[in-house]
């Protein structure tokens, strides 16, 4: 849900501001990921088919896997010595690419670049490097709907003055065009932070419990207080 009323000149300025340092946010964590991703298939698959499997899995656009291949090559490079002069000679192998000769849209041949990549490994990778594969996909899916979180919060504190948290974040969701399904949960993740900060803690003995069943069952009561013991009678 986007924003119902209009925005004034300053704050459309901020809500472009916080949404460049979100989506930097949004690309380190990606590099971040796809550094890991490369370093442990690294005996298996090259970057460049690494990164396509990445970017597939991740659903990333051809614009957005162009972006993340090129920070993580430089990445790549400032491990291994290279200066600025030379890192601005990096760029994506783009072989395949060419082979082809099709120079229609980008998306196409980035789709026919990863259908070569899924065929060669669908021929010859162990099911140890596909689950290695899954693995690293599913801990950058947590990694970037915890950052998508944090943004939201980062939207909420830049928009503080504007909007009450809630549209703050509505407005991160429609600006990062995010499913909705998936922007669902990042809105509660989100308000449920701020809730833990302001709202009071809830009595955990007001919380009702569920049994194996599913049905409510009564909080266990506290135990009595312990009788005092008799006072000791006279030494005979």
């Amino acid at each position: 849900m986007a924003l119902t009323r209009k925005i004034s000149r300053n704050m459309q300025r901020q809500v472009d501001l916080t949404t460049a340092v979100c989506q930097e946010r949004l690309l380190s964590t990606h590099v971040r990921h796809v550094l890991a991703l490369v370093d442990l298939v690294s005996e298996e698959l090259p970057f460049d088919s690494a990164l396509d499997i990445y970017a597939r899995i991740l659903r990333l656009t051809p614009e957005q896997a162009r972006n993340v291949g090129s920070r993580a090559l430089a990445a790549i490079g400032r491990r291994s010595g290279l200066t600025e002069a030379d890192e601005l000679n990096l760029d994506l192998e783009d072989d395949e690419l060419e082979e082809s000769g099709d120079r229609g849209s980008e998306e196409g041949r980035f789709d026919a670049v990863f259908s070569r990549v899924r065929r060669r490994i669908r021929g010859r990778v162990k099911d140890d490097l596909r689950q290695t594969i899954n693995l690293a996909a599913a801990r950058a899916e947590d990694s970037l709907f915890e950052t998508h979180v944090q943004n939201a919060l980062v939207f909420g504190k830049a928009l503080a003055e504007e909007v009450p948290l809630h549209e703050a974040v509505d407005l991160y969701l429609d600006v990062m065009a995010i499913p909705e399904g998936v922007s669902d949960v990042i809105f509660n993740r989100s308000l449920r932070i701020v809730a833990d900060d302001v709202l009071p803690p809830m009595d955990a003995s007001r919380v009702p419990r569920r049994g194996d069943d599913g049905r409510s069952v009564a909080a266990p009561s506290a135990a009595p207080a312990a009788e005092p013991a008799p006072a000791a009678g006279p030494a005979s």
